[in-house]
């Protein structure tokens, strides 16, 4: 018997996928968002089968997107990136924009929102990436008081897209330059645990928080490189420590 229908906005990354399962399981019915049907099929063998339903649609398209939200009973933005590409894929389009316009539809449908964000971007003001995630929990704020905001540090797995990439720049640079001398702090958390923290949010319906999600240990970024460095037996990496300034 189903629960309720729970609608993801980035249904195909990590995060994602541990979701769908985790949702699944638990009788939640999952409408994935995707921009491409072909290549978000996989995610119908992510959980149970007859729980997950896949839909294409533009995250701006304002009708489709509506149809989407209205429904579903919780909608759950787990979209962000990590770098820009083009003219859509900018922070300020994905992480400010599109939240603003999410619960803009989300107010007018009474439809509960959960969004993640990131730790300590308020704090964080010569970061293009921070501001705009910044920006983006004030705008939902604004337009719905009763959403929750998770805001969890580095999130990893097994292919999450920040320890592949640096393992890869590792991997092929001899000389790797660092912010801040490689001192700035996180506390990464595992995708399944954060997962388990959503689905606590969904099952106890967590509503107008912010809550701040980290993992057990902290790391600075220097520590984190050598984890990753070590990790494809890359013992030789010279790093030069870079401090930049506005």
């Amino acid at each position: 018997m189903v629960k309720k229908k729970i609608l993801i906005f980035g249904a195909t990354g990590q995060i994602g996928r541990h979701l769908i399962r985790k949702l699944t399981k638990n009788n939640y019915k999952v409408i994935c968002q995707t921009r491409n049907l072909h290549k978000a099929i996989f995610l119908k063998t992510s959980g149970s089968i007859g729980y997950i339903d896949i839909k294409e649609t533009k995250i701006f398209d304002y009708e489709k997107v509506t149809g989407l939200v209205d429904n579903a009973d919780i909608v759950i933005n787990l979209i962000g990136i990590l770098f820009e590409s083009g003219k859509i894929n900018t922070f300020e389009k994905i992480h400010t924009l599109f939240p603003k316009f999410l619960s803009e539809i989300c107010k007018n449908k009474n439809k509960h929102l959960i969004h993640i964000s990131s730790l300590g971007v308020e704090n964080a003001s010569d970061s293009k990436y921070a501001v705009s995630k910044s920006e983006g929990e004030n705008k939902i704020f604004e337009n719905l008081p009763s959403a929750t905001i998770l805001k969890p540090s580095i999130v990893y797995s097994v292919n999450d897209s920040f320890t592949t990439r640096f393992m890869s720049l590792l991997n092929f640079f001899p000389i790797f330059p660092l912010y801040y001398g490689g001192k700035t702090k996180f506390a990464p958390i595992h995708a399944s645990d954060l997962t388990d923290i959503i689905f606590h949010a969904v099952e106890n319906d967590i509503r107008g928080k912010k809550i701040e999600t980290v993992g057990p240990k902290v790391l600075t970024f220097l520590e984190i490189l050598n984890i990753l460095s070590k990790c494809i037996n890359k013992k030789k990496i010279i790093f030069a420590f870079t401090t930049f300034s506005r």
